[in-house]
């Protein structure tokens, strides 16, 4: 790596505005999460549907999150500072380690259901929610014990270079795949839910549908190898506050920086929304309301959350570095924390809720041949 490191000093004072607002969210979400467990577990036709799989656990692992992550924000907007990190964590630990002793096997138990039935993994609209169940399970078993163990020792463990570069890979990694997907998955399920018949033919197959998906893993996969291991920039940590600072190749080259913000960012958000509008207006010209409004409410949110955070940063990049710093500190609580914490919740609910019924090559194939046969 030609990468070097810095060790910086940072302290920030009271935060009253975000920790006020973190609170607000915080108390909220919680009965949301409770009230959601609630209805699927008590409802046996929506606990044992296979497309209620995928929600339960994006549920269960954005409140591992909430219990864990959030009360750390709220301390450090409260003291003005990163505690030190010499403190056992008992509850946080215990209530992680429960919720990881109970996601992995219902990570198994889903990838069983889906791979030993022939119809849901030959499915063409079930092969995005494979991926990024995929994606969320290796967050499970990389980034989960790493907190595991900083509840337990009560400091990070080991706090490297090497694990500032480990981290921010398979952060950055599986971010930017999960949204090239469901920016993908907006696109295409157009096609799967009205214009079904083009797949037919192997062809159109692999060149509408495996390429594109092959594109979002690999793509974001070779781009961060190269930017975050190989680029010739100096990177910087904070072993006072155990804390990686912002990977270096964003702030050495403006171009590179804009890219992302863009490409990785504005761009794919405008792709989702455009998309999804789109979809919402045929659906309700259908008349299909109940499908509309659920749409419709969780766009509202994820643009709500993460608008204005994208509009900075492009703003950032196109005219003035200091634009929006003023309203920068305000945006985070609301974007960085839903984009985190419930992106992927939302995101993959509104992209699983308009799934069309599963129909496989082939029998899209037989259903073509007995419209002829009629004819």
């Amino acid at each position: 790596m030609n990468s070097t490191t810095t060790v910086i000093n940072s302290f920030s004072p009271f935060h009253p505005i975000q920790f006020s607002i973190l609170l607000f969210l915080i108390i909220c979400s919680i009965p949301c999460f409770i009230f959601v467990f609630y209805q699927i577990l008590s409802t046996r036709t929506l606990y044992r549907a296979l497309n209620s799989h995928v929600l339960i656990l994006l549920l269960i692992s954005n409140s591992i999150q909430t219990v864990t992550d959030i009360p750390l924000r709220l301390s450090y907007y409260y003291t003005g500072k990163i505690l030190p990190f010499t403190v056992f964590h008992p509850i946080q630990f215990s209530i992680l380690l429960f919720l990881i002793i109970c996601s992995i096997p219902c990570f198994i138990f889903v990838f069983y259901q889906i791979l030993s039935t022939r119809t849901l993994y030959r499915a063409l609209n079930s092969h995005v929610l494979i991926l990024l169940l995929i994606s969320n399970s290796i967050q499970t078993v990389t980034d989960i014990p790493l907190r595991l163990s900083y509840y337990y020792t009560g400091k990070i463990l080991p706090f490297t270079v090497s694990y500032c570069y480990f981290y921010y890979f398979i952060d950055l990694y599986l971010f930017t795949t999960c949204f090239l997907l469901l920016a993908w998955a907006s696109f295409e399920r157009h096609i799967l839910i009205f214009h079904s018949q083009i797949f037919n033919r192997f062809r159109t197959r692999l060149i509408g549908h495996y390429i594109p998906l092959s594109f979002c893993i690999i793509y974001p996969l070779l781009y961060y190898i190269i930017f975050i291991f190989f680029y010739p920039c100096e990177n910087t940590y904070d072993p006072v506050n155990s804390y990686c600072i912002a990977i270096c190749y964003l702030f050495a080259s403006p171009v590179m920086a804009l890219y992302e913000q863009i490409v990785h960012g504005f761009a794919l958000v405008f792709l989702i929304f455009i998309f999804n509008l789109s979809l919402f207006f045929r659906i309700l010209h259908q008349k299909n309301r109940n499908m509309a409004i659920q749409l419709f409410s969780v766009c509202f949110l994820f643009f709500l959350t993460n608008g204005g955070y994208f509009l900075i940063l492009l703003g950032q990049g196109l005219w003035d570095p200091n634009f929006g710093n003023s309203l920068m500190a305000w945006v985070f609580p609301l974007s960085f924390y839903p984009k985190e914490k419930i992106k992927r919740f939302i995101r993959c609910q509104f992209h699983t809720a308009i799934m069309p019924l599963t129909v496989t090559v082939p029998q899209q194939i037989a259903m073509t041949n007995r419209r002829r046969r009629d004819l």
